[in-house]
């Protein structure tokens, strides 16, 4: 699909210092949807296929497959630098990959973690008849190691919303925490992306 000097682990060798520590997830939750609008539910963040099938020896596939997938969509909707000293600017050094694909190329931050949440719909079939529909859903994390950013040392997604602090696993999530994010092809300059996040988290808090 690309070439890039990608690693084979999602984890950094300087983020294994984080997790030292039995993880904190709880397994992968279930979020139960109703039409009067969104309650917050527990997700899980992994950094590893190993990590979350070890958590949920039931859903290998389920883990392997959400994984692959958040690291496609993190290279479709993930902030993109045109040089290493940009992205290393907001995301810290050595945090940062080379990526050359489909005819360009940039720096983009390494992928972190993945967010991974089991979601339970209710739908109603042609008799009106409601069944439960178990759909799986993720969403590529990235960190910041910058002592510029203000999202040293938290959870974030693609466009920024903050999920806490790196030591959390478990994180309350919303259904439109998975909504599909739009393909990011432009670059961003030095201190743009954090500039964005800011402005859009300013009227929001977050706990962690």
């Amino acid at each position: 699909m690309n070439e890039s000097k990608r690693t084979a682990s999602i984890a950094l060798p300087q983020m294994r210092k984080w997790f030292a520590v039995k993880p904190l997830a709880v397994g992968i939750s279930a979020i139960f949807l109703s039409g009067c609008g969104e309650e917050p539910e527990l997700a899980s963040i992994y950094t590893s296929i190993d990590e979350c099938a070890s958590d949920n020896p039931n859903y290998m596939e389920e883990c392997t497959s959400a994984y692959k997938e958040a690291k496609d969509e993190a290279l479709r909707t993930g902030p993109k630098f045109l040089s290493e000293g940009d992205c290393e600017f907001e995301f810290g050094q050595d945090n940062c990959e080379y990526v050359s694909n489909q005819g360009s190329s940039f720096f983009m931050p390494f992928m972190a973690g993945y967010l991974m949440s089991e979601v339970i719909d209710e739908v109603g079939d042609a008799l009106g008849k409601k069944k439960k529909k178990r759909r799986y859903y993720m969403q590529p994390m990235f960190t910041s190691y910058s002592r510029r950013s203000s999202l040293r040392g938290r959870w974030f997604n693609a466009s920024g919303k903050d999920f806490g602090s790196l030591g959390r696993r478990d994180v309350k999530v919303y259904q439109s925490d998975f909504k599909k994010k739009p393909t990011v092809n432009r670059t961003v300059k030095r201190g743009g992306f954090g500039k964005s996040v800011a402005r859009s988290s300013s009227s929001r808090s977050f706990g962690g």
